[in-house]
């Protein structure tokens, strides 16, 4: 097996044992929905199509298992990392169970299965956790988002820990500052803010944009670029990973 297969599929397994132990009221929150991620990126040489048939044997395994109620898939087009489109072509996952114990269940029922062998040969994970909302009284709804045609959607993942000197309510203060401003951006829709089931020191935002368009008008505004909310922010807590994708389900 190639080197880079096996953090995946030991993060499979690990979601099994893990999934709710970051919980303070694991019997409530075990109920609740989560939504797998996962952004995956194609090896070098890997035929897309050979990928596409890879991806769509296991995801319809996943489907027959219950609990499994949304699966939505995206290709990126632009990576923060390199300000550009991506090297190789990047693909994310979203999967929606109906509880924490839905989710570990289907790990432990396919992370060694042929269909999922054959899948994790194609790609080598960027990130893969099981996600909350951070607000615990907004309800998960992943097929509600960027669900309009041509919306885009932007995912940006950071590691708390990577921070020196990490300070909670400093980058709290951050976040909200940067987001106020986003909301106010011509073709800004809906922001989303998740906190991982499996490691406390995974966050995730996700914003929906009207278009392509509309994305890039907000990155090329100078006026929002340079306000001290968004580099207080941004280059304050760089993502460890951050794709903006369209929709391919």
């Amino acid at each position: 097996m190639h080197a880079s297969r096996r953090p995946l599929l030991a993060l499979v397994s690990m979601a099994v044992t893990l999934v709710g132990a970051c919980d303070d009221t694991p019997e409530e929150r075990d109920s609740e929905p989560v939504i797998e991620l996962a952004v995956r990126r194609l090896d070098d040489g890997q035929d897309i199509a050979e990928f596409e048939a890879a991806r769509d044997a296991f995801v319809a395994r996943l489907r027959e298992r219950d609990g499994v109620e949304v699966d939505r898939e995206l290709r990126a087009f632009f990576d923060f990392g390199s300000q550009a489109a991506p090297t190789a072509p990047v693909f994310v996952g979203m999967t929606q169970y109906a509880t924490s114990e839905a989710f570990g269940a289907a790990g432990e029922a396919l992370g060694s299965s042929p269909e999922a062998a054959a899948f994790f040969a194609t790609f080598t994970p960027e990130a893969f956790t099981a996600l909350r909302p951070l607000d615990a009284a907004q309800p998960v709804d992943l097929a509600a988002i960027a669900d309009q045609p041509g919306q885009v959607l932007e995912i940006a993942v950071r590691d708390l820990s990577a921070y020196e000197g990490f300070d909670q309510a400093a980058y709290e203060a951050a976040r909200d500052g940067f987001l106020a401003l986003l909301r106010d951006q011509p073709g800004f829709v809906a922001e989303y803010q998740w906190v991982s089931v499996l490691d406390p020191n995974t966050v995730v935002g996700m914003t929906v944009y009207e278009s392509q368009e509309a994305f890039f008008g907000v990155l090329g505004n100078e006026r929002f670029v340079d306000d001290p909310a968004t580099a207080a922010f941004l280059f304050g807590y760089p993502p460890a990973t951050a794709y903006v994708s369209s929709v391919v389900r």
